[in-house]
């Protein structure tokens, strides 16, 4: 066979292995990652599934079955979608009030699991001298362990809960422990954490850790612990604390392949 025509049919063979290639690529549906994207409406497979849940929890039922079904033809790959289709079974068999408390039971149990981890790899407080808001270094490098942590999770939410047990009346307790929370929240800021996914509660010396008298006791109860709130308050609080921080307008989520609490394994 002449050289010439060896190197054409060569170039010919090439070209249709390539077209055949690049024909089966533009046949075949999105892989798993693609569909991490937003929606159409900038909707994510977790903000559906919340919603989701919600119209459930409120027996809104037709709500519910129509945005299950949204987000398992938007996101027929991802986790979120495998919880859709779980719904949807109990719906059509009537069984809407055994799925509702198997998805509450569902969060809480995630939620407790997310604590526990934080707790193990970050640790969830933090303590004060006697009569102080000053963060020491061991202090400071526990919010910076706490503040990567929480990065890497980007769909939780926290509360600093600031104790204080430093003698003085109710009010000064007040007072202090809410200077201990606003410091940690201001520390975990200044670690890159947005500001929308921190609330503050001031506790005083209501919610002491430990009941006691003595001095080496009491300094238990000097603290800020930040406290992962519930998976099912996590939409909540988040668009309540976006509409304080941009005057009434809400603002996009995080994109799913972040948000999505269903996709991360606590650790």
């Amino acid at each position: 066979m002449p050289l010439q025509m060896y190197k054409l049919r060569s170039s010919k063979f090439v070209h249709g292995v390539l077209a055949a290639a690049f024909a089966v690529m533009l046949a075949c549906p999105l892989t798993a990652s693609a569909e991490d994207d937003d929606g159409a409406n900038g909707e994510t497979p977790a903000e559906l599934l919340i919603d989701g849940t919600d119209a459930l929890h409120d027996h809104a039922d037709d709500s519910a079955r129509r945005l299950f079904e949204k987000l398992i033809a938007l996101f027929p790959a991802s986790s979120e979608a495998a919880r859709a289709r779980i719904a949807l079974t109990a719906l059509d068999n009537g069984d809407d009030d055994d799925e509702r408390a198997a998805i509450r039971a569902d969060e809480a149990e995630r939620t407790l699991e997310y604590r526990h981890a934080f707790l193990i790899n970050a640790g969830d407080r933090v303590f004060f001298a006697e009569n102080s808001s000053k963060i020491g270094g061991r202090a400071r490098s526990i919010i910076e362990a706490q503040a990567r942590w929480l990065k890497a999770r980007p769909g939780l939410t926290v509360t600093v809960i600031g104790r204080s047990d430093d003698g003085g009346d109710r009010r000064a307790a007040e007072m202090l422990s809410r200077e201990r929370a606003e410091v940690v929240r201001e520390r975990l800021i200044a670690a890159g954490l947005d500001p929308s996914r921190i609330q503050i509660r001031p506790v005083g010396n209501d919610d002491r850790v430990a009941l006691c008298s003595s001095p080496l006791c009491q300094a238990q109860n000097r603290n800020a612990e930040v406290f992962i709130n519930d998976l099912r308050d996590q939409e909540q609080r988040r668009l309540s604390a976006e509409k304080r921080h941009t005057g009434g307008a809400k603002t996009s989520m995080a994109p799913a392949a972040e948000s999505s609490l269903s996709d991360q394994i606590p650790q």
